[in-house]
C-alpha cells in the first residue's frame, strides 16, 4: 500500500481520460476474473457516447476524483436522483444517488472506497439529505459486505439489462442521521 495520502477534489475536463482509464482498469481486473456479468466486457472508453458522458458529468460537478500522487486512484459520481432503472419507492426522497463509486484494484486503491463513502456521506450531510442511496451488481458477496459494514441496507432488487442478457441489481439505502453540527430543520 501506498504512504501518500489519498487526496480528492472535483473532477475536471482534463481528468476525463484519467477517469475512463481508472474504469476500464477496474473493468479489466472484474474480466480477469470472470466477473463479466457487474459490466459486461466492453471498455467504458469504447461504449458509444460513454466518454462524452463522463465529460458531461464532470463539466457538472457530478464527479470526485480521488489522486495519491499525480495518480487517479478513485472517483465518485453523486447526483440529487436516483437513475430511471431503479424501481419507484424504493430510494427515500430527498436522498442523494451514488451513481458509481470506483478504485483502483491495486495498493494504490486500497482505503479509497471508504474514502469516497466517507466524503458521499459529508456531502449528503452537507445538503440536509436524509439519506444516501445506490444500486449494484447482485452477484458480489465482496460488495454485499462492504456495503453493509458502512450501514447501506438492503431494500430491493431489480433486473437490468446489460452484454449478454439480464442483471440482477441490489439497491442499498444509508439513513443518515441528524448531524449535532447541523441546525435543527435544516434541509427539512
Amino acid at each position: 500500500m501506498s504512504n501518500q495520502q489519498i487526496v480528492l477534489r472535483p473532477a475536471i475536463g482534463e481528468d476525463v481520460p484519467a477517469l475512463l482509464a481508472l474504469m476500464d482498469s477496474v473493468l479489466d481486473w472484474l474480466v480477469a476474473r470472470g466477473r463479466t456479468q457487474q459490466w459486461g466486457t466492453t471498455p467504458f472508453s469504447r461504449i458509444p457516447g460513454f466518454p462524452g458522458r463522463v465529460a458531461d458529468w464532470t463539466a457538472q460537478g457530478a464527479i470526485t476524483l480521488a489522486q495519491r500522487g499525480e495518480a487517479c486512484v478513485g472517483l465518485l459520481a453523486l447526483g440529487p436522483t436516483a437513475p430511471p432503472r431503479v424501481p419507484a419507492g424504493l430510494v427515500p426522497d430527498g436522498a442523494i444517488f451514488i451513481h458509481t463509486v470506483m478504485s483502483d484494484r491495486g495498493p494504490e486503491g486500497r482505503g479509497v472506497g471508504a474514502t469516497l463513502l466517507e466524503e458521499a456521506e459529508h456531502r449528503a450531510r452537507t445538503y440536509g439529505s436524509p439519506a444516501l442511496a445506490l444500486d449494484h451488481w447482485a452477484g458480489s458477496p465482496e460488495l454485499d459486505r462492504f456495503y453493509e459494514g458502512r450501514g447501506y441496507v438492503k431494500v430491493g432488487a431489480y433486473e437490468d439489462k446489460q452484454e449478454g442478457g439480464a442483471v440482477r441489481t441490489t439497491v442499498r439505502v444509508h439513513r443518515l442521521t441528524p448531524s449535532a453540527d447541523r441546525p435543527e430543520g435544516y434541509g427539512e
